[in-house]
Parts: C-alpha cells; structure tokens; sequence
C-alpha cells in the first residue's frame, strides 16, 4: 500500500501543475478530457504495472494494457469538468482488481490533502485516520447524485429519482467526482449516493472504500458492474439502501415505458 500510495501522491502532483494546460471535448461537448489527464494516466500506467510485473491497466483515457490477473482500474482525473475550470473538486481514482474482486482503492483529493485508502478486510482510512459510514437515517440524510450531463435524454429519469428522494432526506449536493463522493460517503459526511451510468474506473476504488467503511453499494438488480457502464447506488444502511433502490427502480421502469419523456 506504501508504494500506492506513492504514485497516487505523485500523480495528484502532476494534476495540480497546470502549466500548458489544454482541454478538449471527447464524443459529447460536456464529456472533457485535458493534456492532464493524459499525462496522470501514462504516469500511472508505468508506475503502477512496475509495482506488480505482469498486471494488466485500465484507464479511462487510453484503455487497457496487458491481461495479467491483477487489473489496474484507473480514473486520472475523477471530475475532469472541474479540473479544467479549476474548480479545485477533482480526484485521482487507483483499484487494484484480482481475479475479479477489488483488493485495495485509493481515492486522492490533492487540493485538499485528503487521501482515502482501503484494502479488502482491512477497513478504510483518510490519512491514516479510520473511516466509518454515519448511523444517519434516511430522513437526517445528505444525498450526493447527477443528472446524466453527458446522456441529457436520460436527465428526466434522474430529476424524477431526485424529486421523489428530496423529500425523504434533508438535502442533495452534487460535487462532479462521483470517487470524492462515494469517499465523502464513506466519512460520514454524506449518506446515500446514486448514479445513473458510472464506468469501472469512476467506482472501483470508491466501492471498496465504502464497503470497508461498513457501508452498502450496489445496483438496482445486484452488485454495480465492472463489465462497462451501469448505475450505482450506494448507502450508510441497508434499509436506506433499500428504500432508495426501490424508488430508482420504479423511475428506471417509468423511463424504460416512456411515462417520463424530456420536454
């Protein structure tokens, strides 16, 4: 964990240097990818592989490399939107897959110095100090979420989840990292999270991260998916969880029907 440790340190550097900076849309005008970007990932992809010879890399910008057992799974900047308005809300995502199960994440948050570490069965950590999900119920809860930017046709679907959400918890806050968020979760600081299409790369480490901290992730039908896009719903209890896949699961079944349509 030491030497992850490490290169998410040095990675989060790299991020924070802005010096010749450029900024591109990639398929869909709001889905940005930065020279960052790039340049965090190729750090990563050597630093990491050397780590562990013969593991494979999966990253968000320029794919995969090997086909080792033990997978990389790498976002180099989680909340790239932010970063290229400097924002200062952004994330270096690392999980190290095995056989396919996650083994350890790390989600770092360079502007604030915040570096959220797990390993299976060992708990989970910002800065050396020990994280657990709040005991918050439903009603006294914060709900982190998004509305689909790069999908807009899906945003009815979502505005309908967090309206009927809204009124159950106390507030919805959106950060643009969904790896800050699932960490933030898994402090304490907020308490349920959903997501309509996340990738590998933007949950792996963050679904450990919340795992070890006794909390709950999931799906709407089972566990999310490490296989290309899919929802994530994540929760401080089971019966917040709960309640809340059910809602989503209806608004998904509305939307599939076409009962919710955009204007």
């Amino acid at each position: 964990m030491d030497g992850l440790k490490e290169a998410a340190e040095e990675a989060g550097r790299i991020m924070l240097d802005r010096r010749g900076l450029t900024v591109h849309a990639k398929g869909t005008r709001e889905n940005l990818a930065t020279s960052a970007d790039f340049k965090v990932e190729r750090f990563l992809r050597k630093r990491l592989t050397e780590l562990i010879p013969g593991s494979s890399f999966i990253g968000e910008e320029d794919g995969r490399s090997g086909d080792g057992d033990c997978a990389w799974i790498v976002d180099p900047i989680d909340g790239t939107a932010n970063y290229a308005r400097d924002l200062r809300v952004s994330t270096v995502s690392i999980a190290l897959r095995k056989n396919g199960e996650t083994v350890a994440g790390i989600v770092h948050q360079p502007y604030t110095d915040e570096m959220f570490c797990a390993e299976k069965g060992k708990g989970a950590y910002v800065n050396g100090r020990k994280i657990h999900v709040s005991d918050r119920p439903l009603a006294n809860s914060m709900f982190c979420t998004s509305w689909s930017a790069y999908k807009k046709e899906r945003s009815p679907m979502c505005f309908g989840i967090s309206e009927r959400i809204l009124p159950l918890c106390e507030d919805i806050r959106r950060f643009g990292t969904a790896a800050y968020e699932l960490s933030l979760l898994a402090e304490g600081k907020i308490d349920i999270y959903f997501e309509a299409a996340l990738q590998p790369w933007d949950l792996a480490a963050g679904a450990l991260i919340v795992r070890e901290a006794g909390g709950v992730c999931g799906s709407v039908h089972g566990p999310e998916s490490y296989d290309g896009e899919g929802a994530m719903i994540a929760s401080n209890s089971k019966e917040s969880f709960d309640t809340i896949r059910d809602i989503i699961e209806e608004e998904m079944v509305k939307w599939e029907r076409g009962d919710r349509l955009p204007r």
